[in-house]
């Protein structure tokens, strides 16, 4: 069957609905502007999904932090078992026992959704389907998803996308809560005051009870708590373990039912002056060189010391810290990672270090990676023979599980140099 051309003709709902009707097997290669993404279909249904942006492999122990099912801890372990065992990352996680097989396929559906269901903002793009006698999928992990449960799902996007963008208007916005006289309450979807999706105006909708009490499903409270008038959308979207329809979807019954509000103004400069770092304060103020060094005491410390059986450690997740503290290191660690990588490219064009993480911008790095999801600015310090990054935690002071340390010849010629010093994490080679 030669199924191409472009969404503008042909619409993915289109698209899936004929490949499953006619229950074909092969890869669907979709090409737009920011991303190319290729979904798997065997006799009809999606067996697995991958964006050029957003990798499975390498998202999914996010995805399983996310959940509160894996913590940044446990991942490590495992990535550094995966380095020297070429394993998959998923089968290192179950055969260990870190994690269930069933929270692995609940995990690997739902990266897999996502990437799936992402498609369907898509407004322009190249399609081509290439027909297969046979594909080859993780049959182990991976449940076949019917393209009729997807296209339910995204006929409802199609519809609720538009009027959310309205007044999610972008990922850089910042909210905060507003202050109320009527009681929150937490209830189950069901009993949750309901909001319009009509385009117009929307309304809130009692369904019984006392007026004087707003009612907000289990889902909403979550995002509520991600807002704090410093963590912008996109950030949010990316700390939530809800979709990224739902979590944009909650973000604007919030601001519906008026319990949050949009920083902007001298409001949104007032927030932003009470955060705990300036961004050309930590990139110019020199560190005293003990405590460089004592930060790389410790870091060494932690790595020598660290077990030599790789099932250590590998215990449940502790609920002692936070789900939301925890999804917001395991997102401070891959902004650390991604400067770290920037600087070494700032190197190899220049041949000298930058002399401030702003010297990155924008041609290396974005500007909101600079910072945590809390607001505060990595601290960066370059020295002769090596720079580091160093990340705060939730009290504002230094987090040495947040710390990166790398030599010159670490930049200049890794594979001929021991292993970079971390704390907290491993700096894997793409």
């Amino acid at each position: 069957m030669a199924l191409e051309g472009t969404l503008r003709d042909f619409s993915l709902a289109d698209i899936f609905q004929l490949i499953g009707l006619q229950r074909k097997t092969g890869v669907l290669t979709l090409r737009g502007k920011d991303d190319t993404v290729s979904v798997t279909f065997l006799d009809g249904k999606v067996v697995g999904a991958d964006s050029l942006n957003r990798r499975i492999e390498s998202r999914l122990g996010t995805v399983l932090i996310k959940t509160g099912t894996l913590s940044q801890d446990q991942l490590n372990r495992a990535l550094e078992i995966q380095k020297e065992t070429l394993q998959r990352l998923g089968f290192i996680l179950t055969h260990y026992g870190i994690i269930s097989p069933d929270a692995l396929k609940q995990a690997i559906q739902l990266q897999i959704l996502q990437i799936v269901y992402r498609l369907f903002r898509w407004k322009d793009g190249d399609y081509h389907f290439s027909q297969e006698t046979t594909i080859e999928y993780d049959r182990d992990n991976v449940v076949p998803i019917t393209a009729e449960s997807i296209l339910m799902e995204g006929a409802r996007m199609i519809d609720e996308w538009p009027i959310i963008e309205k007044r999610v208007r972008s990922y850089d916005m910042i909210f905060r809560k507003k202050l109320t006289d009527q009681e929150i309450v937490v209830v189950g979807a069901e009993e949750a005051d309901e909001v319009d999706f009509d385009g117009h105006a929307p309304a809130k909708k009692k369904k019984g009870g006392a007026s004087d009490k707003i009612r907000i499903s289990e889902e909403e409270k979550q995002i509520y708590d991600l807002v704090d008038g410093l963590t912008t959308v996109g950030d949010i979207v990316e700390m939530s373990k809800l979709s990224e329809f739902d979590t944009n979807k909650a973000l604007y019954e919030l601001l519906t039912r008026d319990l949050i509000e949009e920083v902007r103004g001298q409001s949104a400069q007032a927030v932003l002056e009470q955060t705990p770092v300036d961004e050309t304060q930590v990139a110019e103020t020199p560190v005293p060189l003990p405590l460089v060094v004592a930060l790389a005491v410790i870091a060494v410390l932690s790595i020598g010391t660290s077990f030599k059986n790789p099932l250590n450690g590998l215990a449940p997740f502790t609920r002692r810290t936070s789900s939301v503290y925890a999804t917001k290191k395991a997102v401070s660690l891959e902004r650390i990672e991604a400067i770290g990588q920037a600087v070494e490219k700032y190197y190899s064009v220049n041949n000298h270090l930058p002399k401030a993480l702003s010297n990155l911008v924008p041609y290396y790095i974005s500007a909101k990676l600079l910072k945590d999801p809390s607001g505060n600015t990595y601290n960066y310090v370059a020295q002769p023979d090596r720079y580091l990054v160093v990340g705060y935690g939730p009290d504002g002071k230094t987090d040495t599980d947040l710390f990166l340390s790398r030599t010159i010849d670490t930049v200049i010629a890794p594979t001929q140099t021991s292993k970079p010093q971390t704390g907290g994490i491993e700096i894997l080679p793409e």
